[in-house]
This record gives C-alpha cells, sequence and structure tokens, in this order.
C-alpha cells in the first residue's frame, strides 16, 4: 500500500506540475490535493513501519512547487476584456477596404 500511495502522489504531482505551467492552471489544484493526501498516506505508512521517507518528501516538494505556482498565476494573472467597439470598426474597415479591392479587380472570361 505505501509503494502503491508514493506512485501515486508522484504521478499527481507531477500531473499537478504540468498543470501549473499551463493556461488550465486552475485544474491543477485537484491533482495537487490529490497528491498531498496519497504523500500523507505513504507518510503515515512509512512511520508506522519506520522506513525511509526520502521519495515522500520529494511528493511534498512538487506538489507545493505546483500549488504555488498555480497560486501565483492565479492571483498576478490579469484577465482583461477588450473594448469590442473597436474590434467592429476595424472589421468595418477590412470589409470596406476588401470590397474596394474587388471592385477593382477586372474579371475576363
Amino acid at each position: 500500500m505505501r509503494k502503491i500511495s508514493i506512485i501515486l502522489g508522484l504521478i499527481f504531482a507531477v500531473l499537478a506540475v504540468i498543470l501549473s505551467v499551463l493556461p488550465l492552471y486552475k485544474l491543477s489544484f485537484i491533482p495537487a490535493i490529490l497528491a498531498l493526501s496519497f504523500g500523507l498516506l505513504a507518510f503515515f505508512k512509512s512511520k508506522k513501519n519506520q522506513e525511509p521517507t526520502h521519495v515522500i518528501q520529494v511528493v511534498f516538494l512538487i506538489t507545493i512547487i505546483a500549488l504555488a505556482l498555480a497560486t501565483y498565476k492565479s492571483i498576478f494573472s490579469v484577465k482583461e476584456v477588450g473594448d469590442t467597439k473597436e474590434l467592429k470598426e476595424l472589421e468595418q474597415q477590412r470589409q470596406e477596404e476588401a470590397k474596394e479591392e474587388l471592385e477593382d479587380l477586372i474579371i475576363i472570361d
């Protein structure tokens, strides 16, 4: 049970790091919490059987890095909604330019 918890903890921790650097950083909290829970489970099993906990510490470290990245991105990323009026005007201007170009063309059959 300890080895399975360590492996699952590592998998979820790495997945959390990968998701935390992608635009889907908000989804990285789910595997991070799972990695922490599997890490805690493995940690308590290791303490009970007096086995080394070095790999479990790596799981915790990777998970903390993922949580820090995701938290940083969620706090400091600013999403601004642009002015759609400017976009509509630009689109109309481009359509008028395209019409003028099409009118200038001579079609030969």
